[in-house]
């Protein structure tokens, strides 16, 4: 058979190579390039919490032995086993971050009941927002969550100022400078702006603690700040290296000892917060 010239020749089709489906990462609902399986040490409690709560009644995937040892979420010592589901990056930062978060919030409570409520025993915290991992979905709106802890006089019944926590490994001295992501200082100054009340922020430095192969958490160090020293120490607004989000950056000298927290309640050291806010509104915390 003659085929003519070389570029009239049949050309054979490659076949098509089937698509690769990236995993559903059980938080976002959603399959993503990141997305791994993830491990975690956690008791059978806190694993039927997760399920139910964050992972839209998805089950381990796969469940260990039995073993003696720190549940992740709860941070007790007890019977744990492996277990592990597919998350993506921000969703394994976030899990482990939960069980930090609720160490952090402890030893604030400590401490206030320590040594605020004996000084100032008209005001009383309330838990506002207890750290809980929750389904995540990209239709949420970032900066709309409530202050974690509110303090109440009452005298009156009202609430008067909140309590902000930030968590981390790094104590305030070790630091160069605080960083803040954007989304927590919007939701700082929206909670101040539907709640009318100014705010305090607490960085809780805690670390890991082990009983191998699992780990804990234990609380280090309280130190404290409040929107108008953050202001007044604002740096600049960078992008996150890890992350395509915003994060605001402070001098760490905004930041006091917490020993000193109890006199500035009282305003021993000046005006208080609440007066200051009532004269002065809320501050620009930071600016692009």
């Amino acid at each position: 058979m003659n085929w003519g010239f070389k570029e009239d020749w049949p050309v054979a089709r490659k076949a098509k190579a089937p698509a690769f489906v990236y995993p559903t990462c059980v938080r976002h609902a959603k399959t993503r390039k990141d997305v791994r399986l993830r491990h975690f040490f956690l008791c059978d409690g806190c694993t039927k919490l997760w399920t139910k709560d964050a992972f839209g009644g998805n089950a381990p995937l796969y469940v260990g032995e039995k073993l003696d040892g720190y549940c992740l979420l709860c941070n007790q010592i007890k019977t744990a086993r492996l277990r592990t589901w597919f998350l993506c990056d921000i969703c394994h930062r976030v899990a482990g971050a939960i069980g930090r978060n609720h160490v952090a919030e402890e030893a604030i409570l400590n401490f206030w009941n320590a040594d605020v409520k004996p000084r100032s025993p008209h005001l009383e915290i309330i838990r506002n927002d207890i750290s809980s991992l929750r389904p995540r979905r990209d239709t949420d709106v970032s900066g709309t969550a409530p202050m974690d802890f509110l303090v109440r006089d009452l005298r009156t019944g009202k609430e008067v100022f909140g309590i902000e926590n930030k968590t981390g490994r790094s104590s305030i001295q070790d630091m160069s400078q605080f960083q803040l992501d954007v989304s927590d200082c919007d939701t700082i100054l929206n909670d101040m702006s539907r709640l009318s009340i100014p705010a305090y922020i607490i960085h809780a430095q805690v670390l890991e603690i082990w009983q191998p192969p699992t780990l804990g958490n234990k609380i280090m160090g309280l130190w404290w700040t409040d929107v108008y020293k953050m202001a007044e120490h604002f740096k600049a607004v960078k992008k996150r290296a890890d992350e395509n989000r915003g994060a605001a950056y402070f001098g760490k000298k905004a930041f006091l000892e917490i020993d000193t927290f109890p006199d500035a309640v009282e305003g021993k050291s000046g005006i208080t917060l609440v007066d200051r806010f009532a004269r002065d509104g809320a501050p620009e915390m930071y600016h692009s």
